[in-house]
């Protein structure tokens, strides 16, 4: 049998480019995280909780760049597993660098040039001619219909959808303090639809993973900058990394995975430097991962 928190595990810590790309902002504010985040919380407690959310995507963009904190834990049949990782991210070109660990093993993921780039963990089964870097270029799997499944999705490319959501998708929670500022917390439940960005073979792709609906949770400043983004997937099958299980009576069913992604954002504006791997020691594996991604779909 396969283990499915081991599934889950990996799903984390190299699909995490996916579980940023399904949540990730596209901008931040200015570079103060102190007093100043309170001075417009006037102006945001007079907008409806749909309008604030709304409008998280341009207040964020403005900034240009954050840090980033991402813990995501997945559990099935009462095991789970957790991935911590932290870096920086610009959300005007793209750029970004995370690293990411778990159970002693690292993977670094870049993108630049909206080409993404991951290392993967030591014994992981190694890459073609002895490289240490995997390639992915972004353009070319959004160009073939986005079919390239979640895990290489561009996580500075996702947040735009807030601007279409209505005020039945949104709910207030309450005012809570992250990193030491104070934020109003909000419930979202967005339409997978609308992360296909039109493509019904990627709709299907995350229909078939998330059902109808991903439920997300927002903590949003009095600058309506997010300030934290979390988001509770509930997987079963190949698609979602579930594992086929024999039941009792023979049956097989699949066990269902969970796994939860918390990402927390501080120090906007700051300083993203991030370069691509030399060529030479990298594989292109784009042709690859758009062809599984059709087979997916």
């Amino acid at each position: 049998m396969i283990n499915a928190t081991s599934r889950a595990s990996r799903l984390a810590l190299l699909g995490s480019a996916g579980l940023l790309g399904a949540t990730a902002l596209t901008g931040c504010g200015s570079g103060d995280d102190g007093d100043e985040s309170s001075r417009s919380a006037g102006e945001e407690r007079a907008k409806s909780p749909a309008q604030v959310v709304q409008a998280t995507n341009d207040k964020t963009s403005e900034a240009g760049s954050a840090q980033v904190k991402v813990v995501t834990t997945a559990s099935s049949g009462g095991r789970s597993e957790t991935v911590e990782g932290s870096g920086v991210m610009d959300f005007g070109d793209g750029k970004s660098r995370i690293e990411l660990g778990q159970q002693g093993q690292r993977i670094e993921q870049r993108i630049v040039d909206k080409v993404l780039y991951q290392k993967p963990p030591k014994g992981s089964g190694g890459l073609p001619g002895g490289k240490t870097w995997m390639k992915i270029d972004l353009k070319r799997v959004q160009a073939a219909g986005g079919t390239g499944g979640t895990e290489v999705s561009d996580p500075a490319d996702s947040f735009a959808y807030t601007k279409s959501l209505s005020e039945k998708d949104v709910k207030k929670v309450g005012q809570e303090q992250v990193g030491g500022v104070k934020t109003t917390h909000y419930r979202v439940a967005v339409d997978v639809e609308k992360l296909a960005k039109g493509s019904p073979e990627q709709q299907k792709m995350l229909r078939q993973q998330l059902g109808d609906t991903l439920p997300m949770d927002l903590w949003i400043d009095g600058k309506g900058l997010t300030r934290r983004q979390q988001m509770e997937l509930s997987m079963t099958g190949e698609g979602g990394g579930g594992a086929s299980k024999a039941s009792s009576g023979g049956k097989v069913s699949e066990e269902k995975v969970k796994a939860k992604v918390v990402m927390d954002f501080s120090d906007f504006g700051t300083d993203v430097a991030v370069k691509a791997p030399e060529a030479a020691d990298t594989v292109d594996m784009t042709s690859k991962v758009i062809k599984q991604g059709k087979q997916k779909a």
